[in-house]
């Protein structure tokens, strides 16, 4: 019934981690399109947001990479970013790659049929 103040914090660390990617998200969403004398000024909470939730959310991490398989151009735009980035940055990136959907996919176009299967 009882919980270690250890579990508890860790389980409050990653709550609150995950409503601070959300809200940098949103607020990098909103401000992008506002007409602010610094052009693109959004963009910075916005990447800041998305490198949160990946790092604490497993579902937004495969929506990325999702993201990033069908929007070649934005995943190597990325990896581009990632080796020029700081290692915490690059790695965080790293995590997004979508090697893990590539070789599903791989994986799917190699497996035999049932008539294959038969000879």
């Amino acid at each position: 019934m009882y919980q270690e103040p250890r579990i508890v914090g860790s389980y409050l660390k990653k709550f609150f981690m995950l409503a601070l990617g959300w809200v940098l998200t949103l607020v990098g969403i909103v401000v992008t399109p506002m007409p602010i004398p610094i052009p693109l000024i959004g963009i910075l909470p916005f990447m800041a947001g998305l490198a949160i939730l990946i790092h604490y959310s497993r579902t937004m991490r495969r929506v990325i990479q999702r993201v990033r398989h069908r929007v070649r151009w934005l995943s190597y735009m990325l990896e581009h970013f990632a080796h020029r980035a700081p290692t915490k940055i690059a790695r965080i990136l790293h995590r997004s790659h979508p090697r893990s959907i590539e070789r599903h996919e791989r994986l799917q176009a190699r497996a035999p049929t049932d008539s294959e299967s038969d000879n």
